[in-house]
């Protein structure tokens, strides 16, 4: 079971917080943490966290997340595409006989449709994953109330959802009668060009 820390930067009445956590902390007893590194470089990065404990915003809390079973999921998302597309190749072997294409043929087409079939059944599983409480980060407890209000520290970027921190004196842009933080001048580039897109 990984556990981490982190700073609530919103609590929602649906019972669940966003949550701005150290990378160290939350992935250095996780079995997958090496899949996460691809995501960035920055030492923070924002979750959603089921709220047992209540926390409000700016509480210091401790998050909990059984890794074992967040991998063997991701192990599960990831084999449902390529087993359909394996099927679906060894069904177009079997069944081009009957068809006026060639076996060749009849594998890619079988194959590839298998895959598409794969993809739809692992957005279905993901749906239900992400309504499963035991694949979720939970707020075990809160540390400290109130310690830090957290939009003082850190913002989303709006284009790659990365955490900025403000103390660095990011990219900025005023919309709207509000300031928005990027994690680099391509990122704000990106928004000014079609700042809806992104909101």
């Amino acid at each position: 079971m990984a556990q981490g820390h982190g700073f609530v930067t919103k609590a929602r009445e649906d019972g669940w917080a966003q949550v701005v956590t150290e990378r160290k902390d939350a992935c250095e007893n996780c079995g997958a943490s090496h899949c996460c590194v691809s995501f960035g470089t920055k030492s923070e990065m924002l979750v959603m966290a089921s709220n047992k404990a209540g926390a409000k915003e700016g509480d210091y809390v401790s998050l909990i997340l059984r890794s074992g079973i967040l991998l063997k999921a991701a192990a599960v998302m990831y084999l449902i595409p390529v087993i359909g597309l394996v099927l679906g190749a060894a069904m177009g072997s079997g069944l081009n006989t009957g068809l006026p294409i060639s076996e060749t043929m009849s594998v890619i087409v079988f194959g590839f449709a298998g895959l598409f079939l794969g993809f739809i059944i692992t957005a279905l599983v993901s749906k239900w994953m992400s309504g499963n409480s035991n694949l979720t980060p939970v707020i075990s407890h809160v540390i400290n109330q109130g310690v830090q209000d957290t939009h003082e520290v850190s913002a989303i970027d709006p284009v790659c959802k990365m955490t900025v921190n403000l103390a660095e004196k990011p990219e900025s842009f005023s919309y709207k009668n509000k300031d928005y933080y990027f994690c680099s001048q391509n990122c704000r580039e990106s928004f000014i060009k079609d700042p809806e897109k992104y909101l």
